[in-house]
Parts: C-alpha cells; sequence; structure tokens
C-alpha cells in the first residue's frame, strides 16, 4: 500500500534540497563489504545461460577451479541479500541511493579495470563505496543525482584490488521529468520459463 502511494505521488516543483545534502554528507561514509567463494558450480548457472558468452558456438565446457574468471564474470557474485520488504518500489536496493523523492534511477555509465584475474574457487571480497555525488539540473526545475559508485574487488589474502568497477546511475524525482507514454507500433511477449531464473 504505501509503495502504491508513493509511485502515486507527484512533484509539482523541485523538491528540497535540505534531505539530500544530509544524505550526500554520510554518503561519504559509507561502505558495503561482501565475501564469497567463486564457486565453479554458480559461474556454470552463468556458462549454461549465456553459452556464447564469449562469441562463438563451442559446447558447454564447466569452469575448473584455480582457473582465471572471464571478464564481467565477477557480476553473478557479490550480491546485496536484501528482503524484498526493504527495496525501493522500483526493486533496487537503497544502500547507495538518495532519500525521496530521487527514487527513479537509471544507468548513467560505468567501466571495469582489470588489474589481475580474481580466481575460479577461490574466496574473493568485495568493497562498495561512493566516490561522488553531483547534483544537476535543480535551478532549471529538472533535479537529478548523478552516484557513482566505486567496487573494489579482492582476492583473498591481496592487498591490491584485481579488478575495480565503477557504476554511475542517475536519480530522477519521482514526478518530474517524466515523458508521456505512446503507444508502440509492435509488441512482443516474453514468457520466461522457471529454467531461465536462476
Amino acid at each position: 500500500m504505501a509503495a502504491r502511494q508513493l509511485l502515486g505521488r507527484t512533484y509539482s516543483t523541485a523538491p528540497s534540497t535540505e534531505a539530500l545534502d544530509r544524505w550526500i554528507k554520510a554518503a561519504a561514509d559509507k561502505r558495503l563489504k561482501y565475501s564469497a567463494t567463486l564457486h565453479p558450480d554458480h559461474l556454470s548457472d552463468l556458462y549454461v545461460t549465456l553459452p556464447t558468452r564469449d562469441g562463438t558456438r563451442k559446447p558447454y565446457v564447466p569452469p575448473s577451479e584455480g582457473t582465471p574468471m572471464g571478464y564481467g564474470h565477477h557480476l553473478v557474485f557479490f550480491h546485496p541479500r536484501t528482503p524484498e520488504r526493504d527495496l525501493r518500489p522500483d526493486g533496487t536496493d537503497a544502500d547507495f541511493c538518495p532519500p525521496e523523492p530521487f527514487i527513479r534511477r537509471m544507468w548513467a555509465g560505468g567501466r571495469m579495470e582489470w588489474r589481475k584475474p580474481l580466481l575460479i574457487g577461490a574466496k574473493a571480497t568485495s568493497v562498495t563505496t561512493i566516490d561522488s555525488v553531483e547534483k544537476k539540473g535543480f535551478e532549471k526545475g529538472a533535479p537529478m543525482v548523478f552516484v557513482q559508485q566505486k567496487i573494489d574487488m579482492r582476492n583473498e589474502g591481496d592487498e591490491q584490488p584485481a579488478v575495480t568497477e565503477e557504476r554511475t546511475h542517475v536519480y530522477l524525482a519521482l514526478g518530474l521529468n517524466q515523458r508521456k507514454f505512446r503507444n508502440g507500433a509492435y509488441s512482443k511477449q516474453l514468457a520466461l520459463e522457471q529454467r531461465s531464473l536462476y
């Protein structure tokens, strides 16, 4: 019910920045740390789901312990385990999100840097911090908040990160800057099967 009310709220004027400014100040000290064993079984789900991930049609080969993990494959690890009741109305985790009304999240960019491989079967850690927060468009009545996260992943025992990922999301205030929906000329329905979801 609260989510329905929140999604129905609209803002006719630019939101106050007091709560946002407090959040920005506190965000500088926020750190999330996750540990994971980079299990071959977990990676094999990715390999089977995306069999052409390397651009070829070669047969499935299960991942082997001790071998380097492929580029980008770290994305199946180090996820928050947030209960559904604690997620934001759009289904995202709230740990690095600005306060209301900035709940419309969109991808704005990112990059990854690999210094050395993460090893399949090894233990690893991930530390996420907020690298920067930038407010834009407030003076024009079109407020946006850009949040850049920095994620350092290390093999257990290493001082330096093996992989560094930067993610930039832009948050818009709900009810502002929304486009009108148009009826599309093309539509397609997709029914996911349980085997597609892991």
